[in-house]
């Protein structure tokens, strides 16, 4: 990953954060089926995954900016999440 406001400004996230210092992401919908889903992208499934998403930012709006690495003080249900160096 990029260190902090090293980020390719060329990418809408990236300039986004940089602009107005907020967290930014792209999310990018999958046209991958999966077997036993569903086939095809509609409504209800953009909703859930807009759901998923939005569960994850309120999850670690908390910590956004916070010093030092939060991921060390999760709750204890949370502990088996921790950063990778393979990613």
């Amino acid at each position: 990953p990029d260190e902090p406001n090293e980020g390719m400004k060329n990418i809408c996230s990236n300039q986004i954060a940089l602009r107005f210092d907020c967290l930014s992401a792209t999310l990018e919908m999958p046209f991958k089926e999966v077997s036993g889903r569903e086939r095809g992208w509609g409504p209800n499934r953009a909703r859930k995954l807009g759901a998923s998403v939005l569960d994850a930012l309120c999850y670690v709006s908390p910590y956004l900016r916070k010093e030092g690495n939060f991921w060390e003080r999760l709750p204890e249900e949370d502990a088996y999440s921790h950063p990778s160096s393979k990613y």
